[in-house]
């Protein structure tokens, strides 16, 4: 166990042993404080808020640098593909378009995800994000179901191609989109957006905001959540790049037997069904976000057992863990003590707190202290909540 100079402990102790048997008696570097029947409760090494300000910044100049580059190869393509005859090109420069439209709608939900939390928006914008990768997958979608309506019109009519412009744009597009490719497939973030304030709960509860990639007693590091943006953005780019090398084998082809004009609909088709491969779990996980589901690496039962483990709990009910966004995980949870250590009831939370923030990287909870002999249970029924006419 490590502690700080001033006897804190680190923002990387331990709280729990190898074995999960015992919680340390030390508490973190906070300062709770109570108002009324109001537990506030912040952690100032979970707000990290310069280095993830960083982390957005580089994710947007990368966004904007692919959107300029992808835009002045669109125009190239779309005039090339015009001068050679080439459906291929030309279906490939109205993608390009889409992958243009997505790096803008992504930029539009960092900015909108940076707002700060209104009356109405009380989490924030942080899922824009999501709703944007979604809008262009389904742009890409659309665009690629054109494509291959076009495509089975040039099987039953082929039409001579200009193959040696098609090869040098081909050879170009290559090149550019191996650019793009490693500008935002180059380094994978967390979604960088993070908030040092406290949330209150009604009664005897608590909020917390942590740092979603603390990992403690000998547990893993969380492996970050790639951005949800990036990840659409280098799906866009790799499916560009495929496209490029199927355009540039096709022409190839024309220029040993330029009768051979099917390669050019065959090349959409295979780009087609690629599309569909690369962006099929970006939907999965963007879904996924939306129906609030369990994040992948957290089992709500296992959470449980740990909480268990503070000495003074004595029965968890009402937990849910959901993600909010990319890389940010909420949980909320009712937690029945002995009436007897309700003397710890700071302690009890601060080490609560810490399990949930450190071994499992839940970026914000809200835990809901109770007795267990205050039958607190009953009034968690859902049919306390139902309105009465």
């Amino acid at each position: 166990m490590e502690h700080t100079g001033n006897g804190n402990l680190s923002e990387r102790t331990p709280l729990l042993s190898a074995d999960n048997k015992h919680v340390t008696e030390h508490s973190h570097h906070r300062s709770p404080s109570r108002s009324g029947s109001m537990v506030s409760y912040q952690d100032d090494s979970c707000a990290n808020i310069s280095e993830q300000g960083g982390m957005s910044d580089s994710t947007k100049r990368k966004l904007w640098f692919a959107t300029g580059l992808a835009l002045v190869f669109f125009f190239t393509e779309l005039v090339a593909g015009w001068m050679a005859n080439s459906l291929a090109l030309f279906s490939d420069a109205f993608h390009l378009l889409s992958d243009v439209v997505s790096f803008l709608v992504a930029l539009v939900a960092i900015y909108l995800a940076e707002k700060p939390p209104t009356s109405r928006h009380t989490y924030g914008f942080h899922r824009a994000e999501v709703i944007a990768a979604l809008v262009s997958v389904i742009t890409i979608w659309i665009l690629t179901a054109f494509l291959v309506r076009e495509a089975i019109e040039r099987v039953k009519s082929p039409q001579e191609i200009d193959a040696k412009l098609m090869c040098v744009t081909a050879s170009i597009g290559v090149v550019i989109n191996i650019i793009l490719a490693y500008v935002l497939g180059g380094h994978h973030h967390g979604h960088g957006h993070s908030h040092d304030d406290h949330d209150h709960g009604h009664g005897h509860s608590h909020g917390n905001d942590c740092d979603e990639e603390h990992s403690t007693g000998g547990k893993k590091q969380h492996k970050k959540e790639d951005n949800i943006n990036l990840r659409a953005a280098a799906l866009h780019v790799i499916g560009d790049l495929l496209a490029s090398i199927g355009i540039l084998i096709s022409s190839i082809i024309l220029l040993v037997n330029p009768k051979l004009t099917i390669v050019d609909p065959i090349c959409t088709f295979i780009f087609s069904l690629l599309v569909l491969y690369t962006t099929y779990h970006l939907v999965k996980d963007s879904l996924a976000v939306l129906m609030e589901g369990v994040p992948q690496h957290i089992k709500p039962e296992q959470i449980e057992k740990s909480l268990l483990q503070v000495p003074g709990v004595v029965a968890v009910h009402d937990l849910h863990v959901w993600v909010l966004s990319p890389g940010k995980s909420s949980l909320t949870a009712h937690i029945s003590i002995d009436r007897d250590a309700f003397d710890k009831y700071d302690d009890i939370l601060t080490k609560s707190q810490r399990i949930i923030c450190d071994m499992y990287g839940v970026h914000h909870s809200t835990l809901q202290i109770e007795s267990d002999q205050s039958n607190f249970q009953n009034h968690c029924r859902p049919q306390i909540c139902t309105p009465r006419n």
